[in-house]
């Protein structure tokens, strides 16, 4: 039996959930039965790259040039007729896309080049926090074009699927629910090794260690996290706040933060975000819109309760009351009063801690996810007759 050809299509591998997601998909995959190629443009900017970590797994890069992230048509256009040459030269018999432009773009090149099957992740959608309405609306029905272009759509949650269909884009027979799993294993060693990093982070056992993490742009809500935070210190004042993370909002966040001083820190971009994350108490995550909130399930593996919006597919993932708590998005002053009240019993944030690990570990696990990506090929290539 020949091995199957895919190519996994992402604008670019920076930190971040999707594109995490995507990498440990390629190198994961099981080999004896697929060859897999990265199809990705380059990292520009301050973004944090991952590419050095591809490298150490062995996962090769085939570069397309001018695939990038923002709008800028000329470029489009000849990333288009790039991806469309990589695809004919690579006779893949499954292309599969990740996120809004590289989903756009790559479904459009597999189809110009008669690929037999094609899979999108969209990692979430951008119909809310990202563009104003007019550009937002053309997105949707750029997204319902290319679900014509394809197979089976993705999504990380049902409530992803349910988002999708309300904008009609594609049919509900094309659609299939997969989480973005996590590798386990580091975060083993890093609630072993708690205390020693907070001790390396300057924090005491005394002190109430609240955190974030992600990219610092304007979907992630952060400005929201650092009012909170302001709130949060004035009644608590052993409370200490963390962002990790990099991005085009790190400028406007430092200056928001400024009148906190040390009580409110930014770590920058963190290659040992599992210890991070097991050295807090409380992880926030105040995004206005996310897919699934790939972060949440690690710090559900490090054992630490999250105070998180309930956007997306947040809610299939935080347990309200159980493994941590909901709060509605762009409201400052409902998070506030939720991290107050996890600073102020330790006894339930040991109790919704331990809840979240025990929800995530047995469930979403980085391999558990790549076999039934690969169960999904399978039955296409069952269909398809390949």
């Amino acid at each position: 039996m020949r091995r199957i050809r895919v190519a996994h299509i992402i604008t670019r591998l920076c930190q971040g959930g999707a594109q995490e997601n995507t990498l440990h998909t390629a190198r994961l995959h099981d080999r004896g039965r697929y060859e897999v190629d990265l199809l990705c443009g380059r990292i520009v900017g301050g973004e944090a790259s991952i590419e050095d970590k591809a490298a150490s797994y062995g996962v090769g890069i085939v570069r397309v040039p001018d695939l990038v992230r923002p709008l800028v048509p000329w470029r489009d256009v000849r990333a288009l007729h790039q991806l469309e040459r990589l695809i004919r030269k690579g006779r893949y018999d499954i292309v599969h896309t990740h996120t809004s432009k590289a989903g756009y773009l790559g479904r459009w090149a597999a189809a110009r080049a008669g690929t037999p099957i094609v899979v999108h992740t969209p990692h979430g959608h951008v119909f809310d926090g990202y563009f104003p309405v007019p550009l937002t609306r053309l997105f949707v029905r750029l997204e319902r074009r290319a679900a014509k272009w394809t197979d089976r759509i993705i999504a990380l949650t049902p409530q992803g699927v349910e988002e999708h269909l309300a904008e009609r884009i594609g049919r509900p027979d094309q659609y299939v629910d997969i989480f973005s799993g996590i590798d386990m294993e580091p975060f083993e060693a890093a609630i072993r090794n708690r205390d020693a990093m907070r001790a390396a982070l300057g924090y005491g056992r005394d002190e109430a260690l609240i955190g974030a993490a992600g990219r610092l742009e304007p979907v992630k809500g952060f400005a929201y996290f650092v009012e909170a935070a302001r709130l949060v210190c004035v009644q608590a004042p052993h409370a200490r706040m963390l962002l990790a993370g990099r991005g085009p909002l790190e400028r406007v966040l430092r200056a928001q933060a400024a009148d906190m001083g040390d009580r409110f820190r930014f770590l920058g971009f963190r290659d040992d975000l599992p210890d991070v994350l097991a050295a807090l108490d409380i992880f926030v995550l105040p995004s206005i819109n996310e897919g699934m909130g790939r972060v949440l399930l690690e710090c559900g593996a490090a054992g630490v309760p999250a105070v998180a919006t309930a956007v997306g597919g947040v809610p299939n993932i935080v347990h309200d009351g159980v493994t941590g708590l909901l709060t509605p998005p762009r409201n400052a002053q409902a998070l506030a009063c939720n991290i107050l009240g996890l600073v102020q019993d330790a006894g339930l944030r040991h109790r919704m801690g331990m809840a979240a690990r025990g929800h995530v570990a047995p469930r979403y696990g980085i391999e558990t996810m790549v076999r039934k990506i690969e169960s999904l090929y399978e039955e296409l290539i069952r269909a398809k007759s390949l």
